[in-house]
């Protein structure tokens, strides 16, 4: 069987993947209880060290106004805020979010997020099938999805409970057209505990032209039951 070599990036995937699979295995379910809330955000402790570190003068400007804004994500807070709506799914966010530079108007960092939906659900629309996963991109303060994709958003995913693994493409499908960019898809990962790679770029429209946002990997681990 022919196997095509894979790309810097998506080898870098597979270890990502391997390491959370061990991460999995070894952690005690109650390992990051203190640190995070029941959403898997950082606590009010922890926003709260971060908050006090970055009013040193000694931090770079551009660090602190990304951190400020995270924050400002975590508390539901900013325009127009990121307020978790009651009653809605659960939901399993990566673990770290990610800075993408020169992505607001083409010369600015944005701070992305993404969060797991695990099935059943009805939020995402179209909604998510029993045993299947959703995931929601969102790059803060950025303006819309951009018609043209320079380089696609994908999650590698690998579930240990069922043997399955692929790879999503994240597209627009109708969230926020307005801004900020928001793309999403849905894996067919089945039940158990997901482990989960973010990878390529996201570009972004603006009244200048459009930028190209290259995203950090991030990693998830994410109950599907």
């Amino acid at each position: 069987m022919n196997r095509r070599p894979l790309s810097g990036l998506a080898r870098r995937s597979v270890v990502a993947l391997g390491g959370l699979a061990l991460v999995a295995t070894l952690t005690p379910a109650t390992a990051g209880a203190q640190v995070l809330d029941e959403l898997g955000r950082p606590n009010e402790q922890i926003l709260g060290s971060v908050e006090g570190s970055i009013e040193n003068p000694a931090v770079p400007e551009n660090i602190r106004s990304s951190a400020e804004r995270l924050i400002a994500f975590f508390r539901g807070e900013g325009e127009p805020g990121v307020g978790i709506p009651e009653n809605g799914p659960a939901i399993a966010q990566f673990l770290y979010p990610t800075v993408m530079e020169n992505c607001i108007d083409g010369n600015s960092s944005a701070v992305g997020t993404i969060t797991a939906v695990p099935g059943p659900a009805d939020l995402p629309l179209p909604g998510v099938p029993e045993h299947q996963t959703a995931f929601v991109f969102t790059a803060l303060g950025t303006g819309p999805v951009a018609e043209n994709q320079v380089e696609p958003l994908v999650v590698d995913w690998f579930n240990p409970a069922n043997g399955r693994r692929g790879s999503t493409e994240l597209g627009f499908n109708g969230m926020n057209p307005e801004g900020p960019a928001t793309v999403s898809g849905v894996a067919d990962t089945g039940g158990g505990q997901v482990l989960a790679v973010l990878r390529g770029g996201l570009t972004t429209a603006f009244d200048g032209g459009e930028a190209n946002c290259r995203v950090a990997p991030t990693v998830g681990i994410i109950p599907v039951t």
